[in-house]
């Protein structure tokens, strides 16, 4: 099926039914092949309700929403439909607050929902980074006295951050392309490793700055480490954590140590895709229908995202 523009008009027009909601969702997960999700069989019936699904072999009764990121929800459809559309389609996303006051729905169920559309923007790791790569680590959160530069004792939230340059010969400024970020409990040869092994190509040209972690990372991956210089060689990587850190203090307040890859899994979802941003409802909304249901678990500090 493919993916087509839609605004927030034509959008509401599509999905102002519970109706056609569960259509699309039977639609997504089958198309014109039925396939049972218990045996396999290609032999389906009438299930119980409308829209559902029942195998002919084994009477497994498929539901729109079973097996799917909208399994066990407290609130319609066309609701979840739309919140989906505001998460993915704002620039700078929504809180679970601001969720709860425009449609009038319990924190919980707020939160419990988001999580689920954070799960749907979690990264394939199937397009790896290319090309000129530069990377940098950055602390997030208050003042930690005592500790200064990359100290493992600060209880800030550490992020490791790698971004695609891409050069613009003509003009001084260079543009930046896709970019990944992932948490990190410190700054080792351990833990900044894990975002070169997931999300940066063997063949990129990488460059970072003079930290002494990066060296041993050279037998595996082309790097060259250059003096940050305040950060005035790696212009574009600046820029960039600070939209990261203005976009959490903005819009969030507040995140989480535990909940962290979840809104970076967000923050990069919409950036890597900014250029077709109105493509994104339909996109996102086929991942979270092909995706299985996952628990999500409430904690004290969930409520500021």
């Amino acid at each position: 099926m493919q993916v087509k523009r839609c605004s927030i008009i034509e959008f509401r027009e599509r999905f102002n039914t519970q109706e056609k909601c569960k259509k699309y969702l039977m639609e997504v997960k089958f198309g014109d092949k039925f396939s049972c999700t218990k045996c396999k069989s290609t032999k389906k019936i009438k299930g119980y309700n409308t829209y559902d699904i029942r195998c002919k072999d084994c009477g497994y009764n498929e539901s729109p929403t079973s097996n799917t990121l909208f399994h066990s929800m407290k609130i319609k459809l066309t609701t979840a439909f739309e919140m989906m559309y505001r998460i993915c389609v704002n620039k700078k996303g929504i809180s679970t607050i601001e969720l709860c006051r425009e449609y009038d729905i319990n924190p919980k169920t707020a939160y419990n929902f988001k999580r689920k559309v954070q799960e749907s923007m979690e990264s394939s790791q199937k397009n790896p980074l290319t090309g000129l790569v530069h990377v940098d680590e950055f602390m997030y959160g208050g003042k930690d006295a005592g500790c200064q530069g990359r100290s493992s004792k600060s209880d800030k939230l550490k992020i490791c951050l790698a971004v695609e340059i891409i050069e613009n010969k003509t003009k001084k400024k260079n543009k930046i392309g896709r970019a990944y970020a992932l948490p990190i409990e410190n700054f080792s040869q351990e833990e900044l490793k894990k975002i070169f092994d997931k999300h940066i190509s063997k063949d990129a040209k990488i460059v970072t700055d003079k930290w002494t972690g990066y060296n041993p990372l050279k037998s595996e991956y082309n790097i060259e480490q250059i003096l940050s210089d305040g950060g005035k060689n790696f212009p574009e990587l600046h820029i960039l954590i600070m939209n990261i850190k203005n976009w959490i203090r903005g819009i969030h307040h507040k995140i989480s140590k535990k909940h962290l890859q979840k809104y970076l899994n967000e923050f990069f979802f919409r950036f890597n895709r900014r250029s077709f941003i109105e493509n994104m409802p339909l996109f996102t909304l086929k991942r979270m229908i092909n995706s299985k249901p996952k628990p999500v678990t409430l904690s004290s500090c969930g409520f500021y995202g």
